[in-house]
């Protein structure tokens, strides 16, 4: 009986040894340093380049190269996809791992010291960006998983505090809204506008993001609102050589917000064309006879036509983000830009039956963009939300908006008889009653979560 007690006590205390090779929450987080390394931390994991791959080929900016041979065709190109398909889920881990980071410093910076009005400051901004982070990361959600963007439609799992067994469940659009509008309204009362580091959040960027998020709510008023303020703050548009230098990463003159990105963390350019010139996925020649060659600048910056190649291999490739230089073959993400923001008040004002102002807003994309462009008028709604609809295709064509732009205009994704040519079983039209124009809640969660609403015909 005394051996089995000492052996009992002996074991007691071996269960209750702390482990050497993690870090508790409640150490991890002591000051001000350790919390914006917990910050950086949770920007390090936004993957926001996934939105670029699964709307380029889920829509109709993207064809499949002639090199591909299978080897990268993606079933998120062919509409052919289920739960179980990384190229359409991975956004849902990625974000919730973020979301799952804020939560946890948030929680440890109401312990950290700050001393003095300067450390008070640097608190409340490192707060104000993980707020910040927490409302993109749910904004984020909804563009993906919402099966509809409406105020009563499935929504996404708002996550507010760490919670590793927890069995979430799904909140409507509307909810999840409210809770995004909360963390941005709090996240620009915390961040200076002194602040001006464009590879985190400032306070044009929420502005910017909270444009973004209430165009997606049809929340026309306020889209005007905060487009307006990001453009008071930030809101030339590039020209010419400064517009091209955007995507070589010379010219930051538009990016209210972007990701750090260097060779060993991947390189966008390799989604569409692989380190061995081989093209998976080339611009789609219905998106290519939208620009005219020799007057619209994007087209030269986004478009590249490789007359070096064998007449056998794929001469069209993708030239937005192919890199710094010869040599630096990776670019930094640009999350959200000033003519993101110009469109959305174009069509935010063309809802509100402003149809001066948004033409405006409209004519200054294009007159930055086309040589010799001449201003043009328009006398119904309808048709100026077409021409920024157009406009946005044109624009924002390979930075993860095209598909999420239909499904928020309820459209259906059709394909040029040209782009389907190449490439076995490309369908031509995904119509809006199609399972695969909503995306599945991934078959992982659905495992772990087994009571979570999953979107409707998967």
């Amino acid at each position: 009986m005394l051996l089995g007690s000492v052996a009992l006590t002996s074991c007691e205390k071996n269960i209750d040894l702390k482990p050497t090779d993690t870090i508790s929450n409640e150490t991890a987080i002591q000051n001000l340093d350790d919390l914006d390394r917990a910050v950086i931390g949770a920007y390090s994991n936004l993957q926001y380049q996934q939105a670029f791959y699964a709307n380029t080929i889920m829509a109709d900016e993207a064809r499949w190269g002639v090199d591909n041979s299978t080897r990268n065709f993606g079933l998120a190109y062919r509409w052919d996809f289920d739960s179980g398909s990384g190229d359409v889920t991975a956004s849902w881990g990625t974000m919730y791992n973020v979301i799952d980071r804020v939560n946890r410093a948030l929680v440890s910076a109401e312990n950290v010291p700050a001393t003095g009005a300067t450390e008070v400051a640097t608190k409340n901004r490192l707060r104000g960006e993980l707020l910040a982070l927490r409302a993109m990361g749910h904004a984020e959600l909804l563009r993906w998983f919402a099966p509809k963007y409406e105020n009563d439609q499935l929504g996404v799992v708002i996550m507010l505090e760490s919670s590793i067994l927890g069995k979430p469940q799904r909140s409507t659009f509307g909810q999840v809204m409210a809770q995004v509008n909360a963390d941005f309204a709090q996240a620009d009362a915390l961040i200076p506008a002194s602040f001006t580091d464009i590879f985190r959040i400032t306070k044009p960027a929420v502005a910017a993001l909270r444009a973004r998020a209430a165009l997606y709510a049809k929340d026309w008023a306020n889209a005007v609102t905060y487009a307006t303020a990001a453009i008071a703050a930030k809101g030339t548009l590039a020209t010419g050589t400064d517009y091209a230098g955007i995507w070589t990463d010379a010219n930051t003159s538009e990016n209210y917000f972007q990701l750090r990105r260097n060779s060993n963390t991947g390189s966008v350019r390799t989604y569409w064309t692989d380190d061995n010139t081989d093209v998976f996925f080339s611009p789609s020649y219905k998106l290519i006879d939208t620009y005219n060659p020799t007057t619209d600048v994007r087209y030269n910056a986004f478009i590249l036509r490789d007359g070096t190649v064998a007449a056998s291999r794929e001469s069209w490739k993708v030239n937005k983000y192919s890199g710094q230089t010869a040599t630096n073959r990776f670019n930094n993400i640009k999350v959200v830009r000033t003519s993101e923001m110009y469109l959305i008040l174009a069509e935010a004002n063309a809802e509100l039956n402003q149809l001066t102002t948004g033409a405006t807003a409209l004519n200054a994309v294009r007159k930055a963009r086309i040589t010799g462009y001449v201003d043009q008028v328009f006398t119904t709604k309808e048709a100026l939300i077409d021409a920024v609809m157009l406009e946005r295709y044109k624009e924002l064509a390979f930075e993860g908006h095209r598909f999420f732009d239909l499904r928020r205009r309820q459209l259906p994704v059709v394909r040029d008889d040209r782009d389907i040519a190449v490439g076995a079983a490309v369908p031509k039209t995904l119509s809006i009653t199609a399972r695969n124009y909503i995306l599945p809640i991934p078959v992982a969660e659905k495992f772990a979560n087994p009571g979570i609403q999953q979107n409707p015909g998967y």
